[in-house]
């Protein structure tokens, strides 16, 4: 059983953050699988287009739902560094491979390693903690498959789309277990 050291407010909060971003992840990771031609300027589009979305999204989410200070901090980094990468990404799609590579790297590991520190500074029962290190772990992972990988974009935009499907189902699991949770909780509470 979860202990949440905050209300069950942020228990919604975090349902509605990352249902939202599942929902981002699972079009991206469905978008890259149905088409056929995955090159270098295809992989900036679709990435920058994925990056500008869960940057307003959650700069939106966090002006508008009550968060834990942890996770304001968290995902207003997450919607600055995908801003910033996604814009670039958008603007230089015909930039090529290298680019691509640079532009995952360089937001997986900002964002990833964010997650994973951000995670780890929560006590151990807290409700996103576990969250927090997978999700951030198999981001910096993404980081990792593309660093090794050689300059092929087949395989490198295939890598974003498998990441984002894994990402997207293991956030749309996160989310309703903290909302489910978070209902058990208000039910005990009750009684």
């Amino acid at each position: 059983m979860r202990n949440f050291a905050d209300t069950s407010v942020s228990a919604v909060s975090y349902f509605a953050v990352a249902l939202v971003r599942a929902a981002l992840l699972i079009a991206l990771g469905l978008v890259i699988a149905f088409t056929s031609g995955h090159t270098a300027a295809f992989g900036l589009i679709v990435m920058g287009v994925f990056l500008v979305a869960l940057s307003i999204s959650l700069a939106t989410m966090m002006l508008g739902t009550h968060h834990p200070a942890q996770a304001r901090g968290l995902h207003w980094w997450q919607a600055l560094v995908s801003l910033v990468v996604g814009a670039l990404a958008l603007a230089l799609n015909q930039a090529g491979i290298m680019f691509l590579l640079w532009a995952i790297v360089l937001w997986a590991i900002l964002t990833g390693v964010s997650e994973v520190f951000a995670g780890w500074r929560l006590p151990p029962g807290h409700f996103v903690r576990r969250d927090w290190l997978v999700q951030g772990g198999m981001t910096i992972v993404l980081a990792l498959v593309v660093v090794l990988q050689a300059a092929d974009s087949v395989a490198v935009v295939g890598f974003i789309g498998a990441w984002a499907i894994i990402q997207g189902v293991y956030a749309t699991i996160a989310g309703l277990s903290s909302r489910w949770a978070s209902d058990e909780q208000a039910l005990e509470g009750r009684s």
